[in-house]
Formats: C-alpha cells, structure tokens, sequence
C-alpha cells in the first residue's frame, strides 16, 4: 500500500495487553519454576523437562562451519566498534587544588533476551552480548523461547562466556530475569526486543530493574535525491518490511522519476510505504528530524556533508550503503530506539553496560573554592556543611 502523506502515528501497542501481562509477572513472582513450566504449555504448548539449557558445549558443536564462520567475522566486528568507542577511566585531573577525576564501572548481572516469532533472531545476542563483554560485565543470562532455541544461539552464548541459556519465553522470562526464580537468576538489567508481550513485561518491571527501553516495529526513513538507484531503494525497503510487517517506512525524494519507479514497484505490496515527495534535501532533512527514526538511509550525492544535520536518528548510512547492513552490524548494533525515542536514548552500546562513578581529592584547594561552598551551603541552610568543610580548611 503506497500512501502520500505522512505518516500521523506509529504502531505500538503494549499498552493493551498491560493488564494481561502483570498477571503473568505476579504468577512468575509467586510460583517461580513452576509458574514458568506452565506458562510455557499454556501459551506455546511446550512441556518443559528443563527451564535450563543443558550440555550448551555438546549442543554448540552442532553448528555448521559457514554459520560458525560468520559469527565469528560478525563478534569481531562488533568487538572492534565498541572497544573503539569505550570511554577511558580519567584519573589526576584537575584545578584550583582539586583533583577529580572518572572511574567507569560495568553492570555485574545482565539478562538478554532473544526473541523469536516466524523467524529466529540469534544474532540479537551478539547484538546485546559483544558490548557487554568490552565493558567487562561479569554475569551474562540468555532467555529465548525453547522451541526456537538452536546450536547458534549455544555457540553464540560459548563466545560471550555466557552463565546460563533459559528455554523461557515471552513475558514470563522477563519477569524471571527480573524477579529470580529458583532456577532463574535475578539480573540487575534486561536488554532486548520483543513483541507487545515482552514489552510490557520490561516496562512493568522497570520499577525494579534497570531495562534498555521500550521499543515498537523497525523503523526506516530513506531520504533520496536523483542520485540514488530507485531499485536499490525499493529492496531496502522491502528488506525492513521483512523484519516486520508493521514497519515503518518512509521515501522522501526531491525526484519525480525516484518515486514513481519505487511507487512501481511497491504498488502491489501489503506492506505500506509512506513515498513524500519534498522541494529539496534541506525539507527531507527537517521532516526527517522530526520523525526521529531508528535507522536513516541519507542516499545521496556527497552525503557526508548533510551528516552532522542530522540531529534524531539511532543510526545513518550513507550513500548507497545498504541500512541492512547495520542489521548485520558492521560496527554500530542494530539493537535501536523507536518511536521517536532516538531523540534522547542511543542505541546498544558498550555505554549500555557502564555507569560512572567520579571521585575527588582535596588537600589544599584554593580559597575562593572554599569560600563559595561556605556562602551557599550557608544560604542553602546547612549549617553543618559550613562546619564540615570550614573545619578542614580554616580559610
């Protein structure tokens, strides 16, 4: 379906299954194992013999030669973008007599969940767990639905030195991530995408475990001039669509004869593509800002220099890079906010498993540093502030 104006809302829908979903997580907090085995018959008919996966280095090597290969190619990939982009520890800096500097501390316990419907996504753990691993977490746990579990996921989980692998499902293993089970371990941060189901079990725990975010279907917007091969723009977009069938999917050209090949050739699909036709690159820009999508394809002549106007995107490729390369991850994780999310939350990162924690020393600090922390401590009404600090420094 080729629709012309722009788009008025998004898809996400887990607000309506909230109440459903907060009786599975009550049901996972009040019978642990037991509720998950049973969830898991109810919902995918599955009888569980054991909520942990078994002999992982038996079942890894399984795994064919090629499939193997290419993780690896993929892991070290993944591995070289996010130790590039780890931000160091700050130690000795200063002025004015203090020193201050930053210690970067990892996450000691994550959970990652890999969803799966109509196809299977292992790469998902790769996504979440490789950065992870650069930032030094110590614990890493896998949920992912037991009927979609294979060797790849097994091997995947041998390379990230992953603790456990749990053949759990849906909402029910967010909440095991969350809260603990007996088999379960309860984690300090759940990363990962879902469907409805699952997020709205990750918003619902929020409260009381650290999460990535709340995400909806994949998101592209490509912006094309004259330039731009419209063949190449149309598998692009169908590629996304691929993901998901709610995708969301807008063209903005300043090209006539761009948007009626692509018009075309998408005209007898189900999926629905927004093609806008704009006066120039500098309008798809703006209206790009303000959809704030999870990926941007800038499919233009010297893209380069329209990157840094780029202001709301979770990530950019330029010219004819293929955005199905970031789902493969040639560096950055496809693991991204939507729904105008990217506006003020990045994509995974190492940054997702680090926190900062700064420190200061102060032996002979200037005068005048000393006497501002007095006047508005004092203003502030903390006597004792004044005491504290005049009593080591009597200035």
């Amino acid at each position: 379906m080729i629709k012309r104006e722009l788009p008025k809302e998004r898809f996400n829908d887990f607000t309506k299954v909230l109440p459903e979903v907060e009786k599975i997580i009550n049901e996972v907090r009040t019978k642990g194992d037991k509720a998950l085995i049973e969830l898991e018959e109810k919902f995918n008919k599955i009888k569980l013999n054991s909520i942990k996966l078994q002999k992982i280095e038996e079942f890894a090597s399984q795994i064919n030669s090629d499939l193997k290969q290419a993780i690896d190619v993929i892991y070290s990939q993944l591995y070289e973008f996010n130790s590039l982009i780890k931000p160091p520890n700050i130690i000795g800096g200063g002025s004015n007599g203090i020193e201050y500097g930053v210690i970067w501390k990892s996450i000691e316990r994550v959970g990652i969940y890999v969803a799966s419907g109509d196809k299977i996504y292992p790469l998902m753990l790769l996504m979440a767990g490789v950065p992870a691993v650069v930032a030094g977490v110590n614990e890493i746990y896998v949920a992912t639905p037991p009927n979609k579990i294979t060797p790849v996921i097994a091997y995947i989980g041998l390379k990230l030195n992953v603790k456990e692998i749990y053949t759990v499902s849906g909402a029910q293993a967010i909440a095991a991530l969350a809260y603990g089970t007996e088999t379960v371990k309860k984690v300090d941060k759940i990363v990962g995408f879902g469907d409805a189901y699952v997020q709205a079990a990750k918003y619902l725990v929020s409260k009381d475990v650290e999460i990535d975010g709340i995400e909806g279907p994949t998101e592209l917007v490509i912006i094309a001039d004259e330039a731009a091969n419209p063949h190449h723009i149309v598998l692009d977009l169908k590629a996304q669509a691929e993901i998901d069938d709610r995708a969301f999917l807008v063209l903005f050209s300043n090209s006539d004869k761009i948007l009626d090949v692509v018009s075309k050739e998408l005209e007898k699909d189900a999926n629905t593509y927004y093609l806008i036709k704009v006066n120039d690159i500098d309008e798809a820009i703006k209206l790009a800002n303000e959809l704030m999508p999870r990926r941007l394809s800038l499919y233009v002549a010297n893209a380069r220099i329209y990157l840094s106007r780029i202001k709301n995107a979770g990530v950019i490729v330029l010219g004819d890079t293929p955005p199905a390369m970031i789902d493969y991850s040639v560096g950055p994780n496809n693991i991204l906010s939507t729904h105008k999310w990217p506006k003020i939350r990045s994509g995974i990162s190492v940054y997702e498993y680090l926190t900062m924690v700064a420190y200061v020393s102060s032996v002979n600090p200037d005068k005048k540093i000393i006497d501002a922390i007095k006047i508005l401590a004092k203003y502030e009404g903390f006597d004792y502030y004044v005491k504290s600090i005049g009593a080591r420094y009597n200035y």
